[in-house]
């Protein structure tokens, strides 16, 4: 074990309690458990360290491991005292504007408040104090409110919905963290009341005031989308209205993270000021602290919002970390944040951003001087590409493993995207935040950097959007396993301190011992893959199936009543972590569907089948873009290869050999035999009736899984589908389930992931 770096060991010790904590909190309330761990940590750095050494670094990872442990017990404390109860209830809401509103102007118009509760007034007249916050909806906006502003609504909270799903961003979390208890929708016809300026969040109000006259003062020199951009780059804030197209050719080149404030936008500022320091011929320390200086009013310019500070002390902690020269300190510093993080909020963890500008901090201060040495050999390319090169790729190499679980694909064209993309983003940042100062000062200059920085932009956005339509711009990989991360990162650790690892034998040995149990649980997961696999995922009111059997891939989708965009989001992301990126036949139930939203199809598939509706009067708002083929389906069989398709026009019967899958509609299957070995999708009936048992009896499935409703009729057919001893789920309550076939269909347990 390396002990150069006590504070970066301290902040994982940290966050390892969090987790655990979080993970299994019934497990450490009781106390014989946590003895057992305690022992079991102390016999692992016995093997690790000899005689006395081992006592303090056991005692002292012991105490962290408490401590975060102990802190997350206080943050689950603190998140029962919120006014959680004020879900479902209806009156008039009081509160206040925390931030500036997040606005979309594409399609479907809102803007969406983040509001810290005051009170609400019921129709009797009782008003009651609320604790907690909420996202307040206009779905009409016609004037916005501000950062401190007191508004009232009259209307309804929602509870919000937690989508029960692997491989995701972890919403749950971030909800905890912002201490949201609900989305409330004005009643018609009225709308949002402002009530006056309350005094709160004075410097996020003075921020926004700044942004705001900055944009207009900027809006003469540059074309209105690309000002949006810019004003987007400098600051971040909202995404809705730069287009689809933009996003996704920056998603694809792994370049998005330019378009959020982040660690980057800190060390491209701190390392302009550095190097103008430089070139002006001032002393170095004397630069460095005014350039600090200069990033925490940036950061205090940005709103002080958690991203920004996050970002402003990683930034500072690399980027001053390498020009001091002084890795190893900045990792002890980097460790320091962390911890001092994660004890003012412990579900920064959970947080995406967080751990890819921790991933990326840390990957430049370890990585970037050994990949730089190691490119020096390449003398026939120019410095600055070798930089370059080494600096992209030391930020990737600890955040590959969490793009790949949250995003699942891996931007093969980062390192030119970086060395040709960047750059013109960068100077674009750069003349932004110089003509912001010279504005008030000297307008004609400003002027002039601003149309430089519009033609900049506009080169920069012409050349990405070229680079992401090249093929394979992206290896769609779907999302890494638990096993398949740890075996990662035991990898990259043996490799950085096998040096460390070396002097304590023991130490190598059980590294060593370590990796190869990842490798073949890695191994032995890759092998036992079954012949079939059936990914049922929590949609909400919606329904949605994914089927993979040998070659084939089957995708169905049964749409609720009421619309959901939440549910098509769910959809692909699911598909993608499950590597599902293309499919033969999508199957569309639309028997439900009466105000048909559009379905972005995430992965292409050759057909769709249509049963339970008009296709041609709905198919064409559900899927505005498909080209292929669509087959309209009443009744009637189908063969495909070796597969087998039988439909009623609701239900739906797929079956290769002895195996079957039964997509249930309104409407069952009569008159025909079910394979022996068939797992049931099933759904609610109209007017919550329930499925009748006689069906239930008829198709002797081996494993049911439920979805797609909230009816009370569906937990009833749950609970009859285990009288009758069947294996049965419902997703909706309980989550993603998956079915796997050998020999016969089997639930899976993914409740863990």
């Amino acid at each position: 074990m390396n002990t150069k770096y006590p504070l970066l060991w301290s902040a994982l010790s940290l966050a390892l309690g969090v987790v655990l904590y979080d993970g299994f909190p019934s497990f450490f309330m009781r106390l014989p458990w946590v003895l057992l761990l305690a022992g079991g940590c102390f016999l692992l750095f016995a093997f690790l360290f000899k005689g006395k050494r081992a006592l303090l670094p056991s005692l002292l990872f012991l105490c962290l491991l408490a401590a975060g442990m102990g802190r997350m017990f206080l943050s689950d404390q603190y998140w029962q005292q919120q006014s959680s109860w004020a879900a479902g209830s209806e009156g008039r809401w009081t509160g206040i504007v925390k931030e500036e509103p997040s606005v979309n102007r594409d399609g479907n118009d809102y803007a969406r408040y983040y509001t810290e509760l005051e009170s609400i007034t019921y129709a009797d007249g009782v008003e009651k104090s609320l604790s907690g916050t909420a996202f307040v909806y206009d779905t009409q906006p016609k004037e916005l409110y501000h950062t401190g502003d007191r508004i009232s609504v009259n209307g309804k909270m929602t509870a919000l919905r937690i989508y029960k799903n692997p491989g995701k961003i972890d919403l749950e979390g971030r909800y905890r963290s912002r201490r949201l208890i609900g989305r409330i929708y004005p009643d018609e016809p009225e709308k949002i009341h402002f009530l006056g300026e309350s005094g709160k969040y004075g410097a996020g109000r003075l921020a926004d005031d700044i942004k705001g006259k900055v944009e207009t003062s900027f809006a003469p020199y540059m074309d209105p989308l690309r000002l949006h951009i810019l004003m987007t780059l400098l600051f971040g804030g909202n995404y809705n209205e730069i287009p689809e197209y933009i996003m996704t050719s920056f998603s694809a080149t792994g370049i998005i993270h330019i378009l959020s404030v982040s660690g980057s936008h800190v060390a491209l500022l701190f390392g302009f000021l550095y190097f103008l320091g430089k070139w002006l011929h001032l002393p170095r320390k004397p630069v460095i602290g005014i350039s600090i200086l200069l990033v925490l009013f940036y950061s205090l310019l940005s709103g002080l919002v958690p991203p920004v500070i996050r970002a402003a002390v990683m930034g500072i902690l690399s980027v001053g970390g390498v020009f001091l020269e002084r890795e190893k300190t900045a990792l002890n510093l980097l460790g320091a944040a962390v911890a001092g993080m994660v004890l003012w909020d412990p579900f920064y963890l959970y947080d995406v951003s967080f751990q890819l500008s921790v991933g990326a901090s840390a990957g430049i201060l370890i990585f970037y001087k050994p990949l730089a040495k190691a490119l020096s050999a390449a003398s026939f390319l120019p410095q600055w590409v070798r930089e370059g090169m080494a600096l992209s790729t030391a930020a990737q190499a600890l955040t590959i493993p969490v793009m790949l679980y949250d995003f699942h694909t891996f931007p093969l064209y980062f390192i030119p995207a970086n060395l040709f993309v960047t750059p013109f983003l960068e100077w674009v940042i750069i003349a932004g935040l110089v003509a912001a100062v010279l504005t008030p000062v000297f307008l004609p200059l400003a002027g002039g950097l601003l149309y430089a920085a519009d033609y900049l932009l506009w080169a920069g956005l012409r050349m990405n959007l070229h680079l992401s339509s090249w093929p394979r711009a992206s290896l769609q990989t779907g999302g890494m396993t638990a096993a398949q991360i740890l075996l990662y990162y035991v990898t990259v650790a043996i490799l950085y301190f096998k040096k460390s690892l070396s002097a304590v034998p023991a130490g190598l040995y059980g590294a060593l011992g370590i990796w190869g149990s990842l490798l073949a649980v890695t191994l032995f997961l890759y092998a036992a893959k079954p012949d079939a696999l059936l990914y049922c995922p929590d949609l909400g009111p919606d329904q949605g199936a994914a089927l993979v059997m040998g070659e084939h891939k089957i995708l169905y989708y049964k749409g609720g009543s009421i619309p959901s965009h939440t549910s098509d989001w769910e959809w692909k992301s699911i598909l993608g972590y499950e590597g599902i990126f293309d499919a033969d036949i999508l199957i569309l139930n639309l028997e439900d569907v009466k105000e048909p939203l559009p379905l972005t199809l995430a992965v292409p598939v050759k057909e769709i089948w249509v049963t339970g509706g008009r296709a041609e009067e709905k198919t064409p708002y559900l899927l505005p873009n498909f080209e292929g083929k669509v087959r309209p389906l009443s009744k009637g069989r189908l063969r495909m290869g070796s597969l087998s398709f039988f439909t009623n026009g609701s239900s739906f019967l797929l079956s290769e050999g002895d195996r079957g899958v039964y997509f249930s509609g309104r409407r069952g299957l009569e008159k025909i035999s079910f394979p022996p070995h068939t797992v049931w999708v099933a759904s609610g009936r109209k007017n919550g009736t329930g499925i009748p048992e006689e069906e239930m009896d008829r198709v002797q499935a081996e494993a049911v899984i439920y979805g797609g409703s909230r009816l009370g009729s569906s937990f009833e057919d749950v609970d009859l589908f285990e009288f009758k001893n069947y294996k049965a789920a419902n997703v909706y309550r309980e989550g993603m389930q998956t079915a796997s076939f050998h020999g016969r269909w089997e639930l899976e347990d993914t409740s863990w992931l």
